[in-house]
């Protein structure tokens, strides 16, 4: 089992456990953890400039291109988690 698969399974992360997300991935934590935190959507989604690079998402576990957590405010992953169910 991958590392990614654990973390999903578990449902439980810590901030420092997602490394690299997708942009699909960090833009839907952001967007839910301001609706949590602020009652609504955020102002500004991401940061303007990112460095992405090929890898694996720690969210959802596709190949693609992803960016650290920082570039997105540093969500809280597990509300998108609980969504994705495996």
């Amino acid at each position: 089992m991958k590392k990614a698969d654990k973390r999903i399974k578990s449902m439980t992360t810590k901030k420092t456990d997602i490394l690299e997300v997708c942009s699909p991935c960090g833009l839907t934590a952001n967007y839910l953890t301001c609706l949590k935190k602020y009652g609504k959507p955020p102002i500004k989604k991401a940061h303007d400039v990112s460095t992405y690079h090929a890898g694996t998402c720690d969210v959802c576990g596709e190949k693609t291109s992803v960016t650290e957590p920082r570039d997105f405010f540093y969500p809280d992953f597990n509300l998108i988690l609980k969504k994705i169910k495996v």
